[in-house]
């Protein structure tokens, strides 16, 4: 059983250490507060810029340090101390499956790597391979926590909890990665007790998914009506009234220059129209605006 009392003194290791600190907050989703760049070195500026880029779903700022860190390319004879950093390692994966960047390098990375249970984890999640008995499951359930928690299911959370309550000397263990994992986990699975197949909590959470898809669907609906709705009138008020028509006959050629800019710059205005006629369907229905900031960013995510 996980001992509350080995956890509170385990945790002053945690606060003691602003990179596992960093990292247990990313697994709390927690915002993250850091020394300031000039502080820390460049290796740790891209551990902890990516970790805020994933805790605050910002696809762009993701970019920036992976694209700065993927220039590395070390060999198995000579590995640079960050392939070792299963901390550092985890949290690429997640950014580049959350984001859904390419995998070469990171199976580079990875391939370097002493053939261990995590590395084989780390493989594996990168595979998909998501139910192999050879994974720790608890980094597995974390993974999914973090990227995509549709895919938790309660066999996983039972086997999961199982594996951590017979780990006896769990804060004993030489690995603070995977003894944070297993915290976590551990406090997941309390959390989802209730999320088993056809439980309220794992209908609603299913009931969320088909809502936000329709959300998407009556939006466009609505966006398209109005538009029928602003040809129809303009169409009515030229058969109506003479005058609107003679006006659009005698500046034919400025409306017209007029209308093919408008076309032109429907590619910028659409992408503001559909997200905001999403939100103010959201709005309309009442949908959290806590959830809307966190699903607003999923679909630049991996939802």
């Amino acid at each position: 059983m996980v001992s509350l009392e080995n956890r509170s003194d385990y945790s002053f290791r945690i606060n003691e250490s602003q990179k596992l600190k960093a990292f247990y907050d990313l697994l709390l989703s927690k915002s993250l507060i850091k020394k300031s760049d000039d502080e820390i070195s460049e290796s740790d500026q891209i551990y902890f810029g990516i970790i805020s880029s994933i805790i605050s779903n910002d696809i762009a700022s993701f970019k920036i340090y992976y694209e700065k860190k993927s220039k590395s390319h070390p060999s198995k004879d000579s590995p640079s101390p960050f392939v070792y950093d299963d901390c550092f390692v985890f949290c690429l994966i997640v950014g580049i499956s959350k984001f859904s960047i390419d995998k070469s390098w990171i199976k580079e990375i990875i391939s370097i790597r002493n053939r261990n249970s995590i590395t084989i984890t780390f493989e594996n999640i990168l595979n998909e391979n998501y139910f192999s008995k050879s994974n720790q499951l608890e980094v597995v359930l974390m993974y999914f926590h973090l990227c995509n928690p549709s895919l938790i299911t309660n066999e996983l959370l039972n086997d999961t909890y199982q594996r951590i309550i017979e780990t006896a000397d769990l804060f004993n263990g030489k690995s603070d990665f995977l003894i944070i994992c297993a915290i976590r986990s551990y406090d997941n699975i309390i959390v989802r007790k209730d999320s088993q197949a056809g439980s309220y909590l794992n209908l609603l959470m299913s009931f969320e998914l088909r809502f936000l898809n329709r959300i998407k669907y009556l939006a466009w609906l609505v966006r398209t009506a109005l538009l029928i709705s602003l040809i129809y009138i303009i169409i009515v008020l030229i058969s109506f009234f003479p005058v609107i028509k003679t006006f659009f006959d005698t500046f034919g050629t400025i409306v017209t220059l007029f209308g093919v800019f408008g076309i032109s710059q429907l590619g910028n205005i659409f992408p503001f129209v559909i997200k905001t006629s999403n939100v103010l369907l959201l709005y309309a229905f009442g949908y959290p605006n806590e959830l809307k900031r966190r699903n607003s960013i999923k679909e630049k995510g991996c939802l």
